[in-house]
């Protein structure tokens, strides 16, 4: 299995684990929080944060094709979380549902435009530092696990 067949594993595990999940969920559940410490994040902000997060990594990977700098100057992450609801706005489940596809598609057709020299490129990543494209993969995958295993923990808690 070559690097792109891996990649594409990995992220299609990802989300099918997370899509088991969310496609079970009632409305009301839609709306549990999930991070209640200052502006709370329910499943519906996780989710839309996860658009939002893989968009930004796809916009990476291109610029670092493209030899450009990934972030620009004082970029804050924190900050930058904290605007996710305005910048997602308060979308249904389902268009929810349908912009993780989207998003999936676009990174993926990213991932399948990679040639060899590509996958040891690297990027400024918000929170880990320099990165290659392949860790950026990596990342998208590991963080969706992660605020899936979070929506689960709000779940039980419930």
């Amino acid at each position: 299995m070559n690097r792109t067949e891996k990649w594409n594993q990995t992220l299609a595990e990802a989300r099918a684990a997370l899509l088991e999940t969310l496609n079970g969920l009632s409305p009301e559940q839609w709306e549990r929080v999930v991070f209640g410490e200052g502006d709370a994040w329910t499943i519906s902000t996780i989710v839309g944060h996860l658009i939002d997060s893989e968009r930004g990594v796809s916009i990476h990977i291109h610029k670092i094709r493209k030899g450009e700098q990934t972030l620009p100057e004082g970029f804050d992450l924190t900050r930058w979380n904290a605007g996710v609801k305005q910048r997602v706005g308060n979308p249904s489940p389902a268009e929810l549902i349908t912009g993780l596809e989207a998003t999936r598609a676009r990174t993926l057709q990213g991932l399948n435009g990679l040639v060899e020299e590509d996958w040891a490129r690297t990027g400024q990543h918000p929170s880990q530092g320099v990165i290659t494209v392949e860790q950026y993969y990596e990342t998208i995958a590991g963080h969706e696990r992660m605020h899936l295993q979070h929506i689960k923990t709000a779940l039980v808690a419930a």
